[in-house]
């Protein structure tokens, strides 16, 4: 579940995509023919977010150590290698493919289950992380329409498609108890770790809703595109 995330990592990666174009300047828009329910929905999410989920968030930032917070993001990123390597094959891209399953295999033998990333720090091998939706977008399918899920944030049909067939990839792999289990737990951290900008969402004079739908839509078709887009808000959550 996510909002406004990592706002200015988002507005500075988008202005190094845009060549010379200032983040102020970006056309923040997509085809968005369903807005009024996905503003209600993008309220919702905020206001869950805000009322249950934020002094969660809180209390975890605060009382778990960073390494012991590492240690656990670390475990669910090592989780999603192997939707990478399938999504890098997929998409021809075979030298992301074999250091995605090699990060994993590594990671999840001598680092202890991916409690420790090995696989960088001493073979220093690293991945980019890919989904099938970046797949079907280099398969020539559009992105469709924009949109807001409960709790789990913006999208849009191209994604929806492409996260549909994951869940169903690892539905069956882990069966119902695994997958919910798996699915709930991999949400709750990296909404844990990463959270929203509340005083920016109830900043009256900014549309954070057109702001949100922008900044996924620009950042997903950069993912697309090739572009490096490490720490950008959008993309693992799309595993």
């Amino acid at each position: 579940m996510k909002s406004i995330r990592v706002l200015a990592l988002s507005l500075s990666l988008l202005a190094s995509l845009t060549a010379g174009r200032s983040a102020q300047a970006l056309d923040l828009t997509a085809f968005d023919p369903w807005e009024s329910y996905n503003r209600a929905m993008f309220a919702f999410n905020n206001s869950v977010n805000s009322s249950a989920l934020e002094p969660l968030r809180q209390a975890y930032g605060s009382r778990l150590s960073n390494s012991t917070r590492a240690g656990i993001s670390n475990v669910f990123a090592n989780l999603r290698e192997p939707w990478t390597a399938v999504s890098s094959s997929l998409r021809a891209d075979f030298p992301n493919a074999g250091a995605s399953l090699g990060r994993f295999l590594i990671n999840t033998t001598a680092g202890v289950g991916g409690w420790y990333d090995v696989a960088a720090t001493q073979y220093a091998l690293k991945s980019q992380q890919d989904d099938l939706g970046l797949v079907l977008c280099q398969w020539g399918v559009g992105s469709g329409p924009y949109m807001v899920l409960p709790f789990l944030g913006p999208t849009n049909g191209r994604d929806l498609l492409g996260r549909t067939a994951t869940m169903v990839g690892t539905y069956s792999a882990l069966g119902l108890q695994g997958y919910m289990t798996y699915r709930t737990s991999d949400g709750m951290v990296r909404y844990l770790e990463d959270g929203f900008i509340e005083s920016f969402v109830r900043e009256p004079q900014v549309d954070a809703y057109a702001l949100e739908r922008g900044l996924y839509t620009r950042i997903r078709d950069a993912q697309c595109a090739g572009a490096s887009t490490a720490g950008a808000p959008y993309g693992g959550d799309q595993q």
